[in-house]
């Protein structure tokens, strides 16, 4: 590809690689997926000078929509769009250019991103302070706690302590995260006693099942007899708002008991490689190469030809994604919530509280 993009047609070609996975996803087309891969690979767009931050301004900008805490699609195929349109007011598409687009512009570095507006927002200012605050805490990171200078690095006398600076920057740095991690939420209120969408039935279906599920009930709430709906969707359905997404609900959605979370921020590290390929997902780390060094942090690495992140079920066999797989993957721009549903994971489990007496 020799013409270059504008930041604007960076972020639509990212956006319509998401949807060609996600319908194929739909369509369970494993071939499709590969070749949707391959094309976008191939094509030379990943070679554009902007790419790179194009696809971390794509993945921060990112607010999904989910119903009950359950992550519903890339937006350009949300079955929800005419329930987002009766209850919460505005479509899909014009939330993703009140919200979405101007923390994109804001990332990029541009005060305006074609087709954007950022004076009706209310959540897009909140979260560009959380972003800024966010990098700079991402920018130590890495900072050595025990070197004293350009040409000093001396041995850790306090092997736990030296551990403890690296944890607590990580979770500062998830806490910032969870600032602007924000998703549309919608839940399903009774009519007649009845709830329309039974939640924990949508939770346990894959991708496929899910979308079905939605679009059929949906249709079902129109009468096609009486050319009307058979009642209001605010009768039924409600907007829960903007839903922050924490890091101990997102990796119990990962089949990752959520004590592992509290037990790493007092030190006590996980011996499961999924941990913190995980963390580094919720956190947005943007390419393999940064999420490799933030693996090789901890002890672990996604660059190895042998090891496995999951698998996708194509027809009645289950085939494995290597690491080197999800590397192009990541390195590409698929949203990792999208990575995430592809391997049957859930966005978030949230903890039960029990009940007092």
């Amino acid at each position: 590809m020799k013409d270059k993009l504008s930041y604007r047609q960076l972020y639509d070609e990212i956006e319509t690689l998401n949807t060609s996975v996600f319908d194929s996803l739909i369509n369970r087309d494993f071939e499709s997926f590969q070749n949707t891969i391959n094309e976008f690979v191939d094509s030379g767009i990943m070679e554009q000078d902007e790419f790179a931050t194009a696809r971390e301004a794509y993945r921060y900008s990112s607010m999904p929509f989910t119903f009950d805490g359950t992550w519903i699609s890339v937006d350009s195929r949300n079955p929800l769009d005419r329930l987002v349109m009766d209850v919460a007011g505005p479509s899909i598409q014009e939330i993703h250019a009140r919200d979405v687009m101007p923390f994109y512009a804001y990332m990029v570095g541009h005060t305006e991103v074609q087709g954007t507006s950022q004076t009706d927002s209310k959540i897009a200012g909140k979260r560009y302070a959380a972003l800024q605050h966010y990098k700079e805490l991402y920018k130590d990171l890495y900072k050595d706690p025990s070197s004293k200078g350009t040409w000093s690095i001396p041995l850790v006398s306090d092997a736990e302590k030296h551990k403890m600076v690296y944890i607590n920057r990580i979770t500062e740095l998830a806490a910032a995260r969870s600032k602007f991690y924000a998703t549309y939420d919608f839940t399903s209120l009774p009519l007649n006693g009845m709830k329309i969408i039974d939640s924990e039935k949508l939770r346990n279906m894959d991708t496929s099942e899910k979308i079905k599920y939605l679009t059929e009930t949906f249709d079902d709430i129109y009468d096609p007899a009486k050319n009307k709906n058979r009642f209001n969707h605010s009768d039924c359905f409600s907007f829960d708002g903007f839903e922050k997404i924490l890091a101990s609900n997102y990796l119990q959605g990962k089949d990752i008991d959520r004590k592992n979370w509290k037990r790493y921020t007092k030190g006590d590290l996980p011996v499961k490689a999924e941990f913190y390929l995980q963390l580094a997902f919720y956190l947005t780390i943007p390419s393999s190469d940064e999420i490799e060094k933030f693996m090789n942090l901890h002890g672990y690495s996604i660059k190895g030809n042998m090891t496995r992140f999951g698998g996708i079920k194509d027809g009645n066999i289950t085939r494995p994604v290597l690491h080197r797989d999800l590397c192009r993957w990541i390195d590409a721009g698929i949203d990792y919530n999208l990575i995430n549903e592809i391997c049957g994971l859930k966005l978030e489990q949230k903890e039960l509280r029990k009940k007092s007496h």
